[in-house]
């Protein structure tokens, strides 16, 4: 599942690695049995090669996807590496077996007959390793979009932690025959309330004084 998941993201080099097989496949056939047979024969001599030249293409395309999505590392470079001169050497023994001798046309002039020739000469080199190259440009070029993650159905418990109680404000206790101010909803000014000893406890109760206004008397001990 992992190759097939490399071959649908990535076409280039799966584009790539196909269009060196037919010559990496003739190469492999031609080394390790031969002249190319006819009939039945060609079965025995195709399949081998064939076989062989798939699993590198294949190998070429799962590094470079490994290597775009999770980064260069040494073992991945080495063996992207060999992968890359495995179909260069095999594309050039095609191309140096089936070159043809190319004449430099009449129109040339004198002068660059000779860099004609030299840069005809250079194909021999070059021309395989346009495939290989333009993987590896194309491996280095930049790394393939980060996947969505799923987002995970699971309910997380978070432990509440309770804040601890704000301080209470501490009631300071009045010395006895002191007088505060009224606690009623509209206290006139200057109207105090008279603390005085008051028998069973210290609780305040709450009474109406002469102008109709509650006041508030504190209990307070003998």
């Amino acid at each position: 599942m992992s190759v097939l998941k490399h071959i649908v993201r990535q076409p280039f080099v799966v584009a790539t690695g196909f269009a060196a097989l037919v010559h990496s496949t003739w190469a492999l056939g031609t080394l390790f049995a031969g002249t190319q047979p006819e009939g039945w024969h060609l079965v025995g001599w195709l399949a081998p090669a064939l076989l062989i030249a798939f699993a590198l293409d294949i190998g070429q395309i799962a590094t470079s996807g490994e290597i775009r999505e999770h980064g260069l590392s040494v073992g991945r470079a080495v063996t992207f590496g060999v992968f890359a001169l495995a179909t260069y050497y095999l594309q050039w023994l095609y191309i140096a077996h089936h070159m043809p001798a190319l004449e430099i046309a009449a129109g040339v002039s004198a002068t660059a007959k000779a860099t004609a020739v030299y840069m005809r000469d250079a194909a021999l080199w070059v021309i395989p390793a346009f495939l290989p190259l333009s993987t590896v440009l194309y491996t280095f070029s930049g790394k393939t979009a980060p996947r969505m993650e799923e987002k995970s159905t699971e309910i997380q418990v978070i432990p509440v932690i309770p804040s601890e109680p704000l301080p209470m404000e501490e009631t300071k206790a009045l010395p006895f025959g002191s007088a505060v101010p009224a606690q009623d909803e509209n206290p006139s000014e200057g109207e105090m309330l008279n603390i005085g000893m008051i028998e069973n406890g210290g609780e305040p109760i709450t009474t109406a004084n002469g102008h109709g206004r509650k006041t508030t008397r504190i209990r307070g001990k003998k």
